[in-house]
């Protein structure tokens, strides 16, 4: 490579690093590229997938079945996580990362020979697409876990999760722009060709992790822990309190979720019967958008910042600080636009600094927790906090709780998460505390390739 084009990546590389606010060593660049770039197609992909399984079930059922799909989705992921590790216990858990993308991909390709046959698929599909959107990206993350040390995914994270943010928009708007030329069922192979080129670079993340593991060790091999994941966060207390604080951001986010709904549904029932339709159409596309545009931007901007600022311990208080103000909030201003500002903050906040964060809690964690002990957190923790949000609201109703109530319930939830945060944050400064002894990461030392090897 000349050096002008090594001159022009390294600026580019200085230039990125300044917006995201990540500090990229030389030899970390091709790693990151290829984490970076399997999330962007993850998300994508999934982002497709999200999109055309609603008139897939909702033209093949409707609302009704679309609910009891997403209690399946729960039933199921509670009988696969002990199945997974099972597996995981006996099949190199990197390697297994892979072998779960292979089954997916061939499910696309048995979804879509089914679809073409006139087979109902909705209900099915929207069932298996659940437990792929929770386990595989709980996988890839495991695998970035397994692959960085604590310092370095402190670091690189939050660049690598712009990669999430990005492929995500990308995805929705192609679907958005595609829907004329494609149908549902090819979208399907459009998602699995992506998934594809998934598979080839988690391998390639596999193989430069174990180069990087050589040149940054990271302490003696750990013993294999064969416990059951939902074993493993039962008897540590770091990762039951994750657990905890997993079902208590999505029971706030839910219950939020079901205020607003009541509030635009009011809205729209003092139009005229020809309006409501498409008023809450476009109230809540406009919601999604600002939603996601706005997380992008925080994701891209203030979360490496965040975390170099006041680390991951400290970057564990924003959300239920963002969730005790807003809910606040409603309680003194019951109105609509009050509800809205307090979803555009907190869904900004979760999908990004919240997502971010919740990755790079398991970094000082063992190897089995970092796969078995993440995908039972991930999976069936978010579950039962949109559980626990379902119970809140019927035994609310039936009590007479108004939309203060509601809110005032999310304000003692929030209250609650803090109290956990503040244990959480205690752990986890021990954790790496015990790691950083163990890390010896250093540029002179590491041998890498310089930043030009990448291309």
């Amino acid at each position: 490579m000349s050096n002008e084009k090594a001159t022009l990546l390294r600026r580019l590389a200085r230039g990125i690093e300044k917006v995201v606010g990540s500090d990229v060593h030389e030899a970390e660049w091709r790693l990151v590229l290829v984490l970076f770039a399997n999330l962007f197609l993850l998300l994508a992909a999934y982002y497709i997938l999200k999109v055309i399984r609603e008139p897939l079930i909702l033209l093949g059922g409707g609302a009704v079945r679309r609910s009891y799909a997403r209690g399946t989705q729960a039933g199921l992921l509670v009988l696969l996580i002990p199945i997974y590790s099972w597996l995981a216990n006996r099949i190199e858990p990197a390697h297994l990362v892979k072998w779960i993308m292979v089954v997916f991909i061939a499910s696309l390709a048995v979804f879509f020979s089914i679809g073409r046959l006139g087979v109902p698929i909705g209900f099915a599909f929207f069932v298996w697409l659940g437990i792929f959107s929770t386990l595989s990206i709980a996988q890839f993350w495991s695998l970035a876990n397994d692959i960085m040390t604590e310092g370095e995914g402190k670091r690189l994270f939050p660049l690598v999760a712009v990669g999430g943010s990005a492929g995500g928009i990308l995805g929705a708007q192609f679907v958005a722009h595609a829907l004329d030329r494609f149908s549902p069922n090819q979208m399907m192979l459009v998602a699995a060709g992506l998934l594809v080129v998934c598979l080839a670079l988690t391998h390639a993340s596999h193989n430069a992790g174990i180069g990087h593991r050589i040149r940054v060790p990271d302490g003696p091999p750990q013993a294999r822990d064969l416990r059951s994941g939902f074993t493993l966060v039962l008897q540590d207390r770091y990762l039951l309190l994750i657990g905890l604080s997993v079902i208590a951001v999505n029971l706030i986010t839910a219950t939020g979720d079901f205020l607003l709904a009541q509030m635009v549904s009011a809205r729209a029932h003092a139009l005229a019967p020809a309006l409501r339709g498409h008023y809450i159409g476009a109230f809540y596309g406009n919601l999604q958008t600002w939603v996601t545009v706005l997380s992008a931007v925080v994701q891209t901007v203030l979360v490496g910042r965040v975390f170099k600022a006041v680390g991951v311990g400290g970057a564990l208080f924003f959300m239920p600080l963002v969730v005790v103000t807003g809910y606040g909030a409603l309680v003194l201003a019951p109105v609509l636009a009050t509800m809205v500002v307090v979803k555009v903050v907190e869904g900004t906040t979760d999908y990004s600094l919240q997502n971010t964060l919740q990755q790079a809690l398991f970094l000082p964690t063992s190897r089995d927790a970092k796969y078995k002990a993440k995908s039972a957190i991930d999976t069936v923790s978010k579950r039962l906090g949109d559980l626990g949000s379902t119970a809140l609201i019927f035994f609310g109703t039936l009590a007479g709780f108004s939309k203060l109530g509601f809110a005032a319930a999310n304000v003692v939830a929030g209250l609650l998460w803090i109290w956990m945060c503040i244990y959480v944050r205690r752990r986890q400064l021990a954790l790496v505390a015990a790691a950083t002894d163990a890390e010896r990461p250093t540029e002179a030392d590491s041998g890498a390739p310089a930043l030009s090897s990448v291309v």
